[in-house]
């Protein structure tokens, strides 16, 4: 299973958390959403789980956040690599869009 980790530095994590799991929560499948699922998997589901963590799911890919005080930690895995690299992709976006003033960015490993 491949895996993949973010570490985003900011002191506002559990704002961003919460902001990641609210937005994928209320999705469509339509058009110009930063995350929606391939051909045939589930739609996007997400939920805080605490104040500072929350999980994100894209069909077979899943995101587990995590908020500290100084950094927000993005664990992914996916059954394959193309879904993987999918929801990598559509968090670094959501997350960079929301982040701008705070100048956020997301280089995962």
């Amino acid at each position: 299973m491949p895996t993949a980790e973010a570490h985003v530095t900011t002191d506002r994590a559990v704002r961003y958390l919460r902001q990641l799991c609210s937005h994928a929560s209320r999705l469509r499948h339509g058009p110009g959403h930063g995350l929606r699922p391939g051909r045939g998997h589930a739609g996007p589901g997400a939920e805080a789980t605490s104040d500072t963590t929350g999980r994100i799911t894209l069909g077979t890919a899943r995101c587990e956040l995590t908020a500290g005080p100084t950094e927000l930690i993005l664990r992914a895995d996916a059954a394959d690599e193309e879904q993987l690299r999918a929801l990598q992709e559509a968090l670094t976006r959501t997350l960079e869009r929301v982040g701008r003033r705070d100048g956020l960015t997301v280089l995962w490993e």
